[in-house]
């Protein structure tokens, strides 16, 4: 099991709703994260850390549906720290995720790939 993936959560979605629409989703999942982990660096960037704290929450959730546990743990990270005010220290965690989301899309495809 790879340690980027929860593939009990996987698992689940497959026998929910197949692993044809699990392929779907992880298709829509890699458009829609990249832009958002994009997004979040130039919010952090900006200091824009109430809209980059909406954005982790976002990721957060769809990341942690899809079972990309690291870049959900990581999300759910930069989130609680700008909730409690630790808004700096988001700082070292926002650079690390596009090479998180990366290979743990290439883990989700890889592992739905052997359910088709």
């Amino acid at each position: 099991m790879s340690d980027m993936l929860c593939e009990d959560t996987l698992n689940e979605l497959v026998e929910q709703v197949g692993a044809e629409l699990v392929e779907t989703l992880l298709v829509d999942l890699t458009q829609d994260a990249g832009d958002r982990v994009q997004n979040m660096q130039k919010l952090l960037a900006d200091g824009a850390m109430d809209d980059l704290r909406k954005e982790a929450h976002t990721l957060k959730s769809s990341a942690g549906t899809l079972g990309l546990k690291i870049v959900s743990e990581k999300a759910a990270i930069i989130e609680r720290k700008l909730v409690t005010g630790e808004g700096p220290d988001v700082a070292p965690i926002v650079p690390e995720l596009p090479q998180l989301l990366e290979d743990g899309l290439a883990a989700a495809n890889a592992w739905i790939a052997t359910k088709l």
